[in-house]
């Protein structure tokens, strides 16, 4: 009598802190607020069944390949996720590089950075020979000073591309991320076996959480789901499902995002020199270049070997368009023919070796594929020195 009295006194505490933890979790979702948090401590604290822990260990091992497929996906594509895979745009030539990794994977990785492609306030201009503005990097109205123009001028050098982390905007790499998730659940989990093992089993509807911390990424899936052993019949009811991933991902997104800000910021700015930002500082961190042929464009790697996805360090890259040289500006007053007397210098904001060349009376800068230009007046002699 007394141990089946402790046994009860038992059963009601338990339900008690579930009650708690339920209602406490109830006031959170009306509010609106921290719900994501809360839930990956109730899929803990739901009382399983040893009988059909086999059924939550399914789920989950499908959540977590699930999430793990959209990390890369995100990672490798420059946080887009293609329409087909359940994201939010279409990936094509126009918007994208194809690249392929060491295994053989097609990737088609997203432009974060493309050039400017108008005019700013009658100042900046997109095209040569004006590019950036007339006497760059002079002053516009003419003098001869020097100008800082990293606190003169935003964002004049490219456009910034990539999508924002979190909230509820449809090309936010959180929504994104829902979406896979989503679609591939909904396309790969089927219970037909454990139906065939004797479990009637009455499913609810999918609902995914995406949580993007400092230190890794959890998701969780609310998924009622009523069991019943027929033989035995025992009923359970299992609600929600979570996973981590040991992606450190906002902290990744947030150099991806300074590093962008910075390269069309700053037309001198180096995006492979991560001791540039100076909040970036660790060594676990790296940016790598890689030129790819067409037009000159180039795909930048951020590797975190902090975070490991798939037993190797998580990487996240994207396209980075071709912008035009800049040619310093050469004084308009100049009367010297032989160029060998004038002081050639211009700046490339994707780090290109560059070189002069004239013709007639306008001096050239080229990247190879893009050039600045302007027009001397006069008839230019000489040879250019290195």
């Amino acid at each position: 009598m007394l141990k089946k009295k402790s046994a009860q006194i038992t059963v009601y505490i338990i339900v008690g802190i579930f009650l708690l933890f339920l209602f406490i979790f109830l006031s959170y979702l009306k509010t609106g607020s921290i719900e994501k948090e809360m839930m990956p401590k109730f899929a803990e604290l739901q009382n399983i069944q040893s009988q059909v822990k086999p059924i939550k260990n399914y789920v989950t091992t499908c959540l977590d390949d699930a999430t793990k497929k959209g990390l890369l996906l995100i990672g490798m594509q420059g946080g887009y996720i293609n329409l087909s895979d359940g994201g939010q745009i279409i990936l094509n030539d126009e918007n994208s590089i194809p690249y392929e990794d060491n295994y053989g994977n097609i990737y088609r990785v997203y432009y974060a950075i493309t050039k400017q492609d108008s005019n700013n306030f009658n100042f900046y201009f997109h095209n040569p020979w004006k590019y950036p503005w007339e006497k760059f990097p002079y002053v516009y109205s003419g003098g001869s000073k020097e100008i800082n123009y990293k606190a003169e001028f935003f964002n004049i050098f490219g456009k910034n591309n990539l999508p924002p982390l979190e909230g509820p905007e449809d090309n936010s790499i959180e929504y994104q991320l829902k979406g896979y998730i989503t679609k591939y659940l909904n396309e790969n989990i089927n219970l037909t076996v454990f139906k065939d093992m004797g479990f009637e089993i009455k499913e609810g509807k999918k609902n995914v959480s995406v949580l993007i911390e400092e230190n890794n990424v959890v998701v969780v899936l609310e998924y009622p789901l009523s069991i019943e052993k027929k033989a035995e019949k025992i009923l359970t009811n299992i609600t929600y499902f979570y996973t981590v991933s040991d992606v450190r991902l906002k902290k990744i997104y947030s150099i991806v995002d300074d590093s962008i800000h910075e390269d069309i910021f700053d037309i001198s700015f180096d995006i492979t020199n991560i001791d540039i930002l100076d909040n970036y500082i660790e060594n676990c961190f790296n940016i790598e270049r890689i030129r790819i042929e067409r037009g000159h464009d180039d795909i930048i790697i951020i590797n975190d070997s902090e975070s490991i996805l798939y037993g190797e360090p998580y990487k996240f890259q994207f396209a980075r368009e071709n912008r035009f040289p800049a040619l310093h500006y050469i004084p308009d007053d100049i009367t010297i023919m032989d160029i060998s007397k004038i002081n050639l210098k211009a700046n490339d904001p994707d780090e290109d070796e560059l070189s002069f060349s004239y013709s007639g009376s306008i001096v050239y800068v080229s990247d190879g594929e893009l050039e600045d230009y302007q027009d001397l007046g006069i008839t230019i002699t000489g040879t250019i020195l290195d």
